[in-house]
């Protein structure tokens, strides 16, 4: 009687095993690809405000490989190229702060949350960290969320939310 009980625990536990691998694959699977961005947005906690500071109409894209890395480079629409054969120090600034993000690195996922372990960043002080993001895939659209954070430029609490669409 006891060896029927292991067997049929020990079936369950595999079960729940298989189901668990089963549902990772599936949304990993899932969000593999090259993702275009379509909008950005950021929700300052302190005033409940959403501003669209990268504009209506972002640039770039997302792109998870099926090995486990991923790259993104994410940027303002309408950026203008520098008036000279090289840009002035205002107009360098300007570049930096209409990126969004651009770095490479690999990923890791558990449940709704991706985690990106930076490999390489615009900004210096994300290499060798994680950023973490919550995401939902609905047909062809994903949409990305940050936790809450101090912005860089305001210093004000914000999550921001990207949405994107796979083309590849």
């Amino acid at each position: 009687m006891k060896s029927n009980s292991l067997v049929v625990v020990a079936m369950a536990c595999m079960l729940c095993t298989t189901s668990w691998s089963a549902a990772s694959a599936q949304s990993s699977s899932s969000l593999v690809g090259t993702w275009k961005v379509t909008s950005y947005s950021a929700l300052y906690l302190d005033t409940n405000e959403t501003v669209r500071t990268m504009g209506e109409h972002p640039t770039g894209y997302l792109q998870y490989s099926p090995g486990g890395h991923m790259v993104v480079f994410l940027a303002a629409e309408n950026r203008r190229p520098p008036t000279g054969p090289a840009p002035t120090d205002a107009e360098a600034a300007g570049f930096f702060r209409t990126i969004i993000g651009a770095y490479a690195g690999t990923y890791s996922l558990e449940g709704n949350k991706v985690v990106h372990h930076v490999v390489s960043s615009w900004t210096p002080e994300w290499n060798g960290g994680d950023q973490i993001r919550y995401f939902e895939i609905s047909g062809k659209n994903l949409t990305i969320k940050t936790a809450a954070a101090k912005g860089a430029i305001s210093g004000r609490q914000v999550v921001t939310t990207l949405t994107f669409e796979k083309i590849e």
